[in-house]
């Protein structure tokens, strides 16, 4: 659906809760964080339709985000679980279903993630996550530069053996 195209926060939540939590899910790297951190973002969109109302998907990544930043920022642990349902619709599908996409990313640490999943999945600008991150676009641009290293380094072995037929 575009932007701005629901007509009110209850059909917004029903249509994309399940999206929200495969964005959530990339981001955390956890089902139950995801869980936690979708429900919260359509809440806040909720109370807050007026605003929100204008590109409510948005909204709620940012909100997702911006939890997650301050959750990572507490605790700088991480906790993986188990892999929620995905749907081919959104980019976020993709990279939850594809193994060796996954297991690369969980080799970054939560703000890493972020960058790469709002950058490469998302589309979003390095401005536009330095927004959302409450960074300096210098920081989001150089976790992106530390991220691309590491998953080259993880994601070239598997490459390798697919071009040569092993595996």
């Amino acid at each position: 659906m575009a932007h701005g195209a629901f007509s009110d926060a209850e059909e917004f939540a029903r249509a994309r809760l399940d999206a929200l939590r495969r964005f959530a899910y990339l981001i955390s790297g956890s089902a139950a964080e995801a869980d936690d951190l979708a429900q919260i973002a359509v809440v806040e969109v909720w109370q807050r339709w007026p605003k929100a109302g204008q590109n409510p998907e948005a909204y709620a990544r940012q909100v997702i985000v911006t939890r997650n930043v301050s959750r990572w920022r507490r605790w700088r642990r991480e906790v993986l679980t188990d892999d929620i349902e995905h749907r081919p619709d959104d980019p976020a599908a993709t990279a939850v279903g594809n193994g060796a996409l996954w297991q690369a990313l969980q080799q970054l640490g939560k703000a890493e993630r972020t960058v790469v999943v709002l950058h490469v999945l998302y589309r979003y600008t390095f401005s536009e996550i330095a927004g959302i991150c409450d960074e300096p676009p210098g920081t989001v641009s150089s976790r992106y530069a530390r991220a691309k290293r590491v998953l080259r380094a993880h994601l070239a072995p598997a490459q390798s053996t697919i071009r040569s037929g092993r595996g």
